[in-house]
């Protein structure tokens, strides 16, 4: 399966994502932050014991690259079909 790094664009309901840590998660919706009006990515998990909670994290911070051992690299990559 390929892995593209995501926009603001492709989080639509049902996009596939795969964290830099190797979680599968689906995002549920986009969403403003009441009070400082800044978009944001409500999101579950597709593995594991936590599949009934839904996850919010701010676009901004959905959209960081983050430092690794192997270098820096997206938080979160879009999972594509082949």
């Amino acid at each position: 399966m390929p892995f593209h790094a995501p926009h603001s664009q492709q989080f639509q309901p049902g996009t596939r994502l795969r964290h830099y840590k190797g979680g599968l998660y689906e995002v549920v919706g986009t969403c403003l932050i009441e009070a400082t009006l800044k978009p944001g990515v409500l999101y579950k998990p597709l593995q594991g014991d936590s599949q009934a909670i839904t996850w919010f994290r701010p676009m901004e911070e959905f959209m960081d690259q983050v430092s690794t051992p192997g270098g820096v690299v997206p938080r979160f990559v879009r999972v594509v079909a082949d």
